[in-house]
């Protein structure tokens, strides 16, 4: 398999502290179980890259960690997933969410314009001057590699703006309310090559400072801005370990059939 592998950044992830911990974990959509006994830690300000076949339950963990399972009636859980220590169906969900903030696989822009995108979040938190709007603006779109794309536009609907644009717009405006965690389930499948460079691109350099958790089924991908791999499959987690090493030396049989295309 080819792959990229950043050595640098592999070299420094055994000493990250934990944004997330899973203990014993599982999740049930009515009867049917979709995650069994799940233990994790994912690394503060690191990429964790979630990998597996449709319906392994990658996404529904993903989405678990910033309670999006509340909307769903059927869901049942029992275990316990902390943020900093703390339990998150202790939390406000609400609160919780200011924290760990989502990207979805689709472009979603509100309607509206890309200035109110942006501060859709601030403004449901606090009062803001024009001074700070267009401080959190310019910021975030630039985090975003998209500010000398629409700086002159702002006032502009975002449903306007190209499909790569649209989901970086979508990273921005999830930046905005200062996550410490951004989750993102399959960001780059909908996106032409170029787009999806940019924001792979752009998930290298958030994990510098933010915990980046990044569902995708695209391997090259995972390898290529994770600094963690997690192999699930049948609702389990089978194996996880730093990137270069999941490739380079996958220990469990299914992991190393799934890697080689020889999974069924």
């Amino acid at each position: 398999m080819d792959t990229e592998l950043n050595e640098s950044v592999y070299r420094t992830l055994d000493g990250a502290e934990t944004a997330i911990s899973v203990r014993d974990f599982d999740l049930w959509y009515g009867d049917f179980q979709a995650l069994k006994g799940i233990n994790l830690e994912i690394p503060r300000n690191r990429a964790t890259a979630f990998i597996g076949p449709s319906g392994c339950g990658k996404s529904t963990l993903l989405r678990t960690f910033n309670r999006m399972c509340d909307f769903v009636e059927s869901v049942r859980t029992e275990g316990t997933i902390e943020f900093d220590g703390r339990d998150i169906f202790s939390m406000d969900a609400n609160a919780l969410r200011v924290y760990v903030g989502m990207v979805f696989q689709h472009p979603n822009p509100f309607p509206m314009s890309i200035r109110e995108n942006i501060l859709y979040g601030p403004r449901r938190m606090k009062r803001l001057s024009k001074a700070e709007g267009d401080e959190i603006c310019e910021r975030c779109l630039t985090r975003a590699a998209l500010w000398d794309e629409v700086k002159d536009d702002l006032d502009k609907s975002g449903l306007g703006l190209s499909g790569g644009q649209q989901q970086r717009l979508c990273i921005a405006r999830a930046l905005a309310t200062d996550p410490e965690i951004l989750l993102m389930d399959e960001p780059t499948s909908a996106l032409d090559p170029i787009s999806t460079s940019m924001v792979e691109e752009l998930m290298c350099e958030l994990s510098e400072d933010h915990t980046v958790v990044v569902v995708t089924h695209n391997m090259q991908q995972a390898a290529r801005v994770a600094d963690k791999t997690v192999f699930f499959y049948l609702g389990e987690l089978i194996e996880e370990a730093p990137t270069r090493e999941f490739f380079a030396n996958p220990r469990q049989q299914r992991t190393q059939e799934y890697l080689s295309g020889r999974f069924s």
